[in-house]
């Protein structure tokens, strides 16, 4: 029976190989511990004396017990591995998955610092009500708030499909906003947090201590691939990273970003990365607003597996209405850049981002940087080549086409009938009447000479 919370007690609920399977298991997943331990107990206690039937008390006291537990393991028996807080921040304010504040924490193993993971944290309960897995994030974003007097930026987490976490419950998107105030009450057992540094750039900077063991890092928006040319006049003189859109009956802001593109904040939130892009066009264009269309592949990070074909990853297309026509020109500059408007080079941006059959000169970080960069190269490459009209192979070929039948219509010459036959009719009467006239000439020769 497992008494307290000595290691050594647990060979009495199990057997010893399968103590060290349930250690190892648990070391990995800190999360189990709760599990594991009831299972201990449940094994190893009697077998309970019902409860009369109107024992009140009883159920009030089960009530409580059961309301302590944590939702998804906080508490841990000792003798285990306990994990480490290495980044801890109270009272933050999230939207996805659920909309409140709650404790912020990133934790690692005491024997392995690579497993580390996200935890959101009840600040009433001291339950663990979400985890996201280090190992499970596929991408992390900070993007400013539109809309805010207060400068505030919102950090995006994206958990890689399929993803779960370590009790095999599916893995959560996770937004949550930061304020550019000083990081009161914020703890850090890394880099420790400086006078100088804001929530932004404490959390930016423990995110990516987190995300360096999986080769990751935060993304953030850059100005040369793309800036609103609405002003914010909440923010005079501050530039916008977004653009307004509906996606369906909810609005929302899309972020034209380094790695593809971002639509949120309201959930489900969705990244487009340039790999999983087939192709971008434009709708109900009108004088004032205009349509975008993405079509994408799902599930992108396992196109490159040996599990799933080609043929089997569907694609969907997605619509943004109501975008202001004053960006068409900055959003229409960004999918040219990046060849998103040319369905044949959809397969080349899937290759370059998991490094295959890889353009000479070209090196792994290049391609593994979301796939949009190699796509911007191989469509100015394109541009160099071929010429600087703007137009991508696919457009060029079709307007050579188009060209070619406009010759041929030109050399058409129309008959002027409704048959072949009548414009041959009309023709030859032309030429009779030239005879005639020559045959009149020659009449009138006659009659001069008889007079």
């Amino acid at each position: 029976m497992v008494t307290g919370n000595k290691m050594q007690d647990t060979p009495l609920a199990f057997p010893p190989e399968l103590t060290a399977r349930i250690t190892d298991a648990v070391r990995r997943y800190p999360d189990l511990q709760p599990l594991f331990h009831d299972l201990a107990r449940h094994v190893t206690a009697p077998t309970p004396t019902p409860a009369p039937a109107n024992s009140k008390k009883r159920k009030l006291e089960d009530g409580v017990r059961a309301s302590s537990t944590p939702t998804n393991g906080a508490t841990s028996p000792a003798g285990i591995n306990t994990p480490t807080i290495v980044y801890e921040c109270k009272d933050v304010s999230f939207q996805v998955p659920a909309r409140k504040k709650l404790k912020l924490q990133f934790v690692a193993d005491a024997s392995d610092k690579r497993r580390q993971e996200v935890r959101l944290q009840n600040q009433q309960t001291h339950a663990i009500d979400y985890t996201l897995p280090a190992d499970q994030i596929d991408q992390v974003f900070c993007l400013p708030v539109p809309e805010k007097q207060q400068r505030q930026w919102n950090f995006v987490l994206f958990p890689k499909p399929g993803a779960i976490t370590g009790n095999g419950t599916p893995c959560e998107q996770m937004v949550f906003t930061m304020g550019e105030v000083a990081a009161t009450g914020a703890t850090s057992a890394g880099q420790g947090i400086t006078e100088q540094d804001t929530f932004i750039t404490v959390t930016e900077r423990e995110l990516n201590s987190l995300l360096q063991p999986q080769g990751k890092h935060v993304a953030i928006p850059d100005a040369a691939e793309f800036v609103s040319s609405i002003p914010q006049p909440h923010r005079k003189g501050e530039k916008a990273y977004h653009v307004k859109a509906h996606r369906g009956s909810k609005d929302g802001y899309l972020f034209l970003l380094p790695t593809g593109i971002l639509s949120g904040f309201r959930k489900p939130l969705a990244f487009f990365p340039f790999a999983a892009i087939d192709a971008i066009s434009y709708t109900a264009v009108l004088q004032r607003t205009f349509n975008l269309v993405i079509s994408a592949r799902e599930n992108t990070s396992a196109i490159a597996g040996a599990a799933v074909e080609e043929e089997d990853i569907e694609t969907k297309d997605v619509e943004f209405s109501m975008i202001d026509q004053a960006d068409f020109a900055g959003i229409d500059g960004y999918i040219k850049r990046h060849g998103l408007n040319d369905a044949s080079m959809a397969a080349e941006r899937r290759a370059k981002a998991y490094n295959i059959n890889k353009i000479k000169g070209q090196g792994v970080g290049e391609g593994a940087s979301g796939g949009g960069s190699g796509g911007a190269n191989g469509g100015a490459e394109g541009e160099g080549e071929d010429g600087d009209d703007g137009l991508t192979e696919l457009q060029r070929a079709e307007r050579q086409v188009q060209d070619a039948e406009d010759e041929e219509e030109e050399d058409y010459v129309e008959s002027g009938g409704e048959s072949d036959g009548e414009g041959e009719d009309f023709s030859d009467g032309e030429e009779a009447g030239e005879g005639d006239e020559d045959e009149d000439r020659v009449e009138d020769d006659e009659d001069e000479d008889e007079v």
